[in-house]
């Protein structure tokens, strides 16, 4: 990067606006600069140390004119706002709180167990199974809940805050690209995260556009379609190994986001994923 600045022939509110130039392109070049090697957490715990370099990047950020995101758990934290509805749900049923995170648990076991049996037989929208499998571990877990309760707990629990630096990081992605959702929840649920969170999105797609879950391909090829984007132009971002995994596949770039407790797999060498970051405002100092 160079940078040449010509201060004495500048007039005061000149040289203002080259020194603000000049301070905005030395905070990005920070944010480039190699960090330290950062823990990767999954389900089961440590399972690696990466850096976002230790890949070299041979992407060309410059054909890149659709980010496509995944949702929950890149973008929103599923996991905690779940945990924290069940918690608050038990305290106000009168049972014991500290049993929210083993229910909560139970619930999202659940729910993966009947997202793969729909992924392999007929699709059920998420919402459907989503509430069967609270239900499911609520009877498990013992716990009395009534309808009402249940009613809103389910609602809850399909609209998961977002993570603290997805609001600005996507916001900023969005000054240069058209910054899209691609999520496995329905439109509806969709929407509600995006307003709820203050999600800048140019587009918001659902996998029951297709009538299937990630990572068939035909849900990624359906967002490409309706983004009139060939693969090569488009970069699929999320916190899930098997999401980029299915998304290369079908030639596009891919990023990935760190997100602990929401990795279901290791991402491995083989993977070599083009872009490796902590949170998605680093995302964005590598792309802008």
């Amino acid at each position: 990067m160079t940078i040449w600045l010509g201060l004495s022939r500048c007039r005061p509110s000149e040289t203002m606006e080259v020194a603000a130039k000049w301070s905005s392109c030395f905070r990005l070049l920070l944010l480039r600069l190699p960090t330290r090697d950062r823990t990767v957490f999954t389900r089961r715990g440590v399972i690696s140390r990466c850096n976002r370099h230790d890949h070299p990047v041979s992407l060309d950020v410059s054909r890149l004119s659709v980010l496509i995101f995944d949702v929950l758990g890149t973008v929103v934290d599923e996991r905690g706002s779940i945990r924290a509805a069940v918690q608050g749900t038990l305290a106000e049923a009168g049972e014991a709180e500290e049993r929210g995170d083993a229910l909560a648990t139970a619930w999202l076991n659940r729910l993966d167990e009947l997202l793969s049996e729909a992924a392999d037989g007929e699709y059920r929208p998420m919402d459907e199974l989503n509430r069967e499998a609270l239900e499911h571990a609520v009877k498990a877990s013992d716990v009395s809940l009534g309808d009402d309760a249940l009613t809103e707990l389910a609602a809850e629990g399909l609209r998961p805050k977002p993570w603290p630096d997805a609001a600005p990081g996507v916001g900023a992605l969005g000054d240069r690209f058209n910054v899209v959702a691609l999520s496995n929840t329905t439109m509806l649920a969709l929407a509600e995260i995006t307003r709820r969170g203050g999600l800048r999105w140019a587009f918001a797609l659902s996998s029951e556009l297709v009538g299937a879950y990630k990572p068939d391909p035909s849900v990624y090829r359906k967002a490409l379609e309706l983004m009139r984007v060939e693969s090569g132009r488009a970069l699929m971002v999320a916190s899930h190994p098997w999401d980029l995994r299915a998304a290369a596949e079908q030639g596009m770039a891919t990023a990935y986001i760190a997100r602990e407790g929401e990795d279901d797999g290791e991402p491995v060498g083989a993977d070599e994923f083009d872009l490796q970051a902590a949170t998605i405002a680093e995302l964005a100092a590598q792309l802008l």
